[in-house]
């Protein structure tokens, strides 16, 4: 049995370590902070931390951060959350499970993206929209098929209505703030001395009109969804809105879009509207 102490020794947490075959959870620590570290190494590998901030009375967990890898199709993450404040009574106990509704959610994501249009050369390229609020939107891009065999990415982040982007690099963890409006910041695990800090990654400039490799978005004016049998609903994007694409099927492409509040929206529109072949 671990336990967690207050500043001021009055206040604990208990936390028992243990290994279920391909899960285990235990306590660490994560970015200079207390975690409980929930691992698991089946079909998806990752790790999750869940990281204790303490003061002279209560305990809370406000972020939540993963390390992912998929086993469906080799997409990989380095993802946080932050704003979930949530309280944890002194004198109460942690499962290790606290993280578990974030990482589902990043296993949800990616492991619906059917890389098989991409390793058959449909598309060059892979672009995988993480983020997007009124400002801005952000994306994770593979730029070959070996990149994503050998997890190498680049992160992209772009101001709307402006050709102003920020390049980081795989080792960057992209970390929402989740409230009161959703916002986003880029961080990096610097290792020092056996203990781990993060800290602001740098950025490189880039200008993707010259360097190519956009993300993916509508080009036609109005490009409606359809149904499973292809019938046209009500709901419609414009040009401009940035997608992800999920498959390639016979009833059109597959997508995944996400709002200016950071919401997702999946469904089928007609591939003709998209930059996908451009």
């Amino acid at each position: 049995m671990q336990q967690i102490k207050s500043d001021d020794g009055r206040s604990f947490l208990n936390f028992e370590e243990r290994d279920e075959g391909n899960t285990a959870y235990y306590f660490d620590y994560f970015g200079g902070n207390s975690a409980v570290v929930h691992d698991s190494d089946s079909l998806d590998s990752y790790s999750v931390f869940s990281v204790i901030e303490r003061d002279n009375i209560n305990f809370r967990i406000n972020c939540v951060y993963a390390e992912f890898k998929s086993g469906n199709n080799g997409i990989v993450s380095k993802e946080g959350l932050c704003g979930l404040d949530k309280e944890i009574d002194n004198k109460s106990s942690i499962s290790g499970g606290e993280g578990d509704d974030f990482i589902n959610g990043i296993i949800n994501h990616n492991n619906k993206i059917q890389t098989s249009y991409f390793m058959n050369d449909t598309v060059k390229y892979l672009p995988i929209i993480l983020f997007q609020n009124k400002k801005r939107y952000v994306y994770k891009l593979y730029e070959s098929k070996r990149d994503l065999e050998n997890g190498n990415y680049k992160i992209i982040s772009c101001e709307n209505n402006s050709g102003a982007c920020e390049l980081y690099g795989s080792d960057t963890w992209v970390v929402i703030q989740n409230a009161p409006n959703p916002s986003i910041d880029f961080d990096v695990l610097k290792i020092s001395n056996g203990k781990s800090t993060f800290e602001k990654a740098n950025a490189k400039k880039v200008d993707l009109v010259a360097d190519g490799h956009s993300s993916f978005e509508v080009k036609s004016s109005k490009a409606y969804f359809v149904s499973s049998t292809g019938k046209k609903m009500k709901s419609y994007l414009v040009k401009g809105d940035k997608i992800t694409l999920l498959n390639i099927g016979k009833n059109g492409c597959l997508i995944e879009y996400t709002n200016t509040k950071n919401k997702i929206i999946d469904g089928y529109i007609s591939c003709q509207d998209l930059n996908l072949f451009n």
